[in-house]
């Protein structure tokens, strides 16, 4: 179930779930990056890096949403993949 929208800025800093607000309900999240490409990691761990040898995978611009649980989203980190800021939807 999705209950809401939001953008979040993705710069040279790591986000993670505190970045963003879960309403209490949702049980799934459609991300899309927009102007730049996003690394992203799954583990809460490792920090993903930008350059296109970094670690993690790509959610790219002009590829569809990408659909994943929640509980995934609690693990999640982003950050920019290019040298300007990207926009997380």
């Amino acid at each position: 179930m999705y209950l809401s929208y939001q953008q979040v800025t993705v710069s040279t800093t790591v986000l993670n779930v505190g970045s963003l607000t879960v309403p209490a309900k949702a049980t799934h999240a459609e991300l899309q990056s927009t102007e730049q490409d996003v690394s992203y990691t799954m583990d809460n761990t490792t920090d993903p890096t930008a350059g296109s040898t970094g670690v993690g995978m790509r959610l790219i611009t002009t590829h569809i949403p990408k659909e994943f649980v929640i509980d995934d989203i609690r693990r999640i980190r982003f950050i920019r993949a290019a040298a300007s800021d990207a926009k997380l939807s």
